[in-house]
């Protein structure tokens, strides 16, 4: 008699297993369940991230302060940090000859290429000087892509964004950006940052104007007219740096007026 219940017993056991095994609790995400099956699935709580891709159920990785679940079945592609320099990004306008007065304040915006969703995949998270020259050779590490085709857009403190369009970036090499040309060919080219953004502050990415030429900047202008700009490039206004915002700086925005920049 002994024997048979603990034949019962032990069938009981290992009945019950698998849901030992399988089914959890914690205080962490107890309440707040979320799964997945066989669909497209992309969900996010205080306490964890879970993916799942379609014919793999429960694919991802859920987290919380007491653990890290991998389930399914997992490939990545391995991201990695790709460099950049700039031969040349050249503001319309600018007085004196040619690479003397053509500094500005900038960041670069990497996007998905050829216009597609226009998404940032990464943004420079300090603003940089090019040199009069309308360059900047010091290498620009732009971290956590994958090495392939993307858009590179510059933004300036006087300027809306220019893009170029379906630059190659690679981890093996440094890519050399030309703003000056379309197809980013090396000679020195005829395209140029078109002016009049003047908008917000210099001191982050997130406030340098709003990237499109407006009645904000013309009252900026405006309220700008007739200051001396000894130096020629202290004042935002003063799109074409020389000594003073005049006329010529006024007709510089109003050609622009509307202007947004590329996406």
């Amino acid at each position: 008699m002994n024997r048979r219940i603990y034949q019962i017993f032990f069938v009981i056991i290992i009945i019950a297993l698998p849901v030992i095994a399988f089914a959890s609790t914690s205080t962490n995400f107890e309440g707040a369940k979320e799964h997945g099956g066989p669909v497209n699935f992309d969900g996010t709580s205080a306490n964890y991230e879970f993916k799942a891709e379609v014919g793999h159920p429960g694919v991802g990785v859920s987290t919380s302060t007491n653990y890290e679940f991998w389930h399914g079945t997992f490939w990545e592609d391995v991201t990695s940090t790709v460099n950049v320099v700039i031969q040349w990004a050249v503001p319309e306008m600018r007085v004196g000859a040619t690479s003397t007065n053509d500094d500005a304040i900038f960041y670069l915006t990497v996007r998905t290429p050829q216009d597609a969703d226009d998404v940032v995949m990464y943004q420079m998270p300090n603003l940089a000087t090019t040199t009069v020259q309308g360059t900047y050779s010091t290498s620009i590490a732009i971290t956590g892509l994958v090495a392939g085709g993307y858009d590179i857009g510059i933004k300036t403190h006087q300027h809306v964004t220019k893009v170029l369009q379906n630059i190659f970036l690679s981890d093996a090499t440094t890519t050399i950006l030309n703003f000056s040309q379309y197809d980013n060919s090396f000679p020195y080219g005829t395209v140029r940052l078109l002016a009049g953004d003047v908008s917000g502050a210099t001191s982050t990415p997130a406030v340098l104007g709003d990237d499109v030429v407006n009645s904000v900047d013309l009252s900026i202008m405006i309220n700008e007219l007739d200051k001396d700009d000894l130096t020629g490039n202290d004042i935002r206004a003063n799109l074409n740096q020389d000594p003073v915002i005049n006329s010529v700086d006024l007709s510089l925005m109003l050609k622009n007026l509307d202007v947004e920049g590329d996406n």
